[in-house]
């Protein structure tokens, strides 16, 4: 690696996806070339654990990954040589878990539906048609993306005075929300940001490098990752205004939307910090 090592948490919707058909493939060469120079890419993004598992074979990535919003962090468990001693062991891997499992935000949403009919529309009620219809993928993908297991995405129906009731109602139940490209997701006191602090500290406890955090994403529920990186990355999206941040230290906003802005921001990224990748 580089005498300054990169480490690249990047959003996968709208980010290194495309938001209409989930095309990376304009960043594969870009990609392909920071694997080269064994730049870690991680996912941090509201997909499931399964989702990512597939996504990360389709990229050829062997690197850890963040699911559903910061919730839970999955260390291949031969990546590092001193494994996290606040994770527990599943399937290869080593996870840190950030909040309660879906089951228990389901439990609050339930209950506030008793009273509040007809405001949102949540996964488990969609169904993997309604998955597929609300986001274009095909069936095996909407399978992989119901797999939810920390948080409860929901299309809201109501007023935006409802939502204000809603959210103060989560916040009082001990929930958060946040808002993401296209679905407002339950869980609890955890983010992007967060997650890439945390693995941030496992990365500084193994390498005898300067590491310097490279952050990508284009939606509100990626401000605090933004925000927490030494660089953010702005992207562009066809279907929302970019997010504001208000604590970042070095912001780019790519003209371009998606995958192409993906390229656009790391290749200006890499610019800056003087690292060639040939």
């Amino acid at each position: 690696m580089n005498s300054l090592s990169p480490i690249v948490f990047t959003d996968m919707d709208g980010s290194l996806l495309d938001h209409y058909d989930y095309s990376h493939a304009c960043a594969d060469p870009l990609l392909a070339k920071l694997d080269q120079y064994q730049i870690p890419i991680i996912p941090t993004t509201s997909k499931t654990r399964a989702e990512c598992l597939h996504l990360r074979k389709e990229l050829g990535n062997h690197h850890p990954f963040i699911c559903e919003n910061g919730a839970a962090v999955y260390i291949p468990v031969d990546y590092f040589t001193h494994p996290p001693s606040d994770a527990h062991l599943l399937d290869q891997y080593h996870v840190k878990t950030m909040v309660e499992n879906r089951a228990h935000w389901q439990t609050i949403l339930a209950q506030y539906a008793q009273h509040h009919p007809a405001t949102y529309t949540s996964f488990e009620q969609l169904g993997i048609a309604g998955i597929m219809s609300l986001t274009g993928l095909d069936r095996a993908q909407a399978m992989r993306a119901a797999q939810r297991e920390y948080s409860e995405p929901l299309k809201w129906l109501g007023s935006t005075s409802e939502f204000d009731l809603f959210d103060e109602y989560m916040q009082s139940s001990g929930a958060r929300l946040l808002k993401g490209g296209r679905f407002i997701h339950v869980s609890g006191e955890c983010d992007k940001g967060r997650a890439l602090t945390w693995m941030l500290a496992q990365y500084q406890r193994q390498l005898q490098q300067t590491l310097v955090t490279i952050a990508l994403g284009d939606s509100l529920n990626d401000v605090a990752m933004l925000e927490a990186a030494d660089y953010a990355i702005v992207i562009r999206s066809p279907v929302h205004d970019i997010p504001t941040l208000n604590k970042a230290k070095h912001v780019i906003v790519t003209d371009q939307y998606g995958p192409q802005g993906w390229v656009e921001g790391m290749t200006k990224i890499l610019t800056q910090l003087a690292i060639t990748i040939e």
